[in-house]
């Protein structure tokens, strides 16, 4: 089993701009060597166009080229790690497990900042990464998302939203009357994970699901603490309350993918949030093949048994 790297260096359609820098910055910076074991970087870039790009457009076929890489990594065995500029990468991400297969089962754990829940109707803004968690249980985009392939709309029980203290009033109305989990980052700060965070993951266990993609937007972190870029606030999580959590979602699910969004690097002159996004795959890979190699072993026991019998 590898780990796939898998590179989406954009933000809003830009190449290796703002937070499309992010991507680049953290494979430089040595997250390859601090992951261990064989590792796999796969770019995904824009196919160049004679026509006018737009952010729309380019979104989406880089969600396609996204879908194709993810489930090409996924079906080989390989654990995709997904760097990408912007949050809505998430949609490819999903699709490319998808369509790998199994479809039920797969879930969301979204870390981030924001309530990434808007839609058209909900949102004055102009940025795709606002709607996130919509575009992923089907309440906006969808002729769009019909193009990207074997994506199916994720059911609202199947995603859970940690964070989100900067979550604007239309993504608050959303998220209220919906079926998407959502523990605020005040609950989370609390050290009273057990109590609050593993209620919340055993009703999506409850809900079927086994194994989930884990979104890291980094902005999830308090901006006291380091900006991860221009959107970051105060009054998010730390380092630690992001460890805490990842260890009770190992605990209840499988990890089909990781991701990292939303890094700016020019803004993290002291390299925390750098460290941040580096220790968070680090830890998933580590938690990763601990499973495999547990799994491995129980396997060999088994064989052997059968012939010693």
């Amino acid at each position: 089993m590898a780990i796939q790297i898998i590179q989406v260096p954009y933000d809003s359609g830009h190449r290796a701009q703002r937070m499309g820098r992010g991507p680049l910055h953290l494979v430089d910076a040595g997250l390859t060597d601090r992951l261990g074991g064989p590792v796999i970087t796969v770019p995904v870039e824009l196919v160049a166009s004679a026509g006018f790009s737009t952010e729309i457009g380019s979104a989406f076929e880089l969600h396609r080229a996204l879908a194709t890489s993810v489930a090409q990594a996924s079906k080989s065995g390989d654990l995709p790690f997904v760097l990408s500029g912007n949050c809505n990468a998430s949609l490819g991400t999903v699709a490319g497990l998808q369509s790998a297969g199994p479809i039920s089962g797969l879930g969301v754990v979204w870390f981030d900042g924001h309530g990434d829940s808007n839609t058209p109707d909900t949102f004055t803004g102009d940025f795709l990464d606002a709607m996130g968690l919509s575009t992923l249980t089907g309440r906006c985009w969808q002729a769009l998302c019909a193009t990207v392939p074997g994506f199916r709309r994720l059911r609202d029980e199947a995603v859970l939203l940690l964070g989100g203290h900067a979550a604007d009033e239309g993504a608050i109305g959303v998220l209220k009357s919906s079926g998407i989990g959502w523990q605020h980052s005040k609950t989370l700060r609390t050290g009273s994970l057990v109590k609050s965070l593993a209620p919340a993951l055993s009703r999506m266990a409850q809900a079927g699901v086994t194994r989930v993609y884990v979104h890291l937007d980094v902005d999830v972190l308090d901006a006291r603490y380091a900006a991860a870029n221009e959107f970051a606030r105060a009054g998010g999580l730390f380092p630690k309350d992001v460890a805490e959590c990842l260890q009770l979602i190992f605990e209840r699910f499988e990890i089909a993918a990781a991701g990292v969004a939303s890094y700016d690097p020019s803004l993290d002159q002291e390299g925390l949030v750098s460290a941040f996004a580096t220790s968070f795959l680090e830890t998933v890979a580590q938690a990763h093949r601990a499973v495999r190699t547990n799994a491995t072993s129980s396997n060999a026991i088994a064989i052997e048994a059968t012939r010693t019998d």
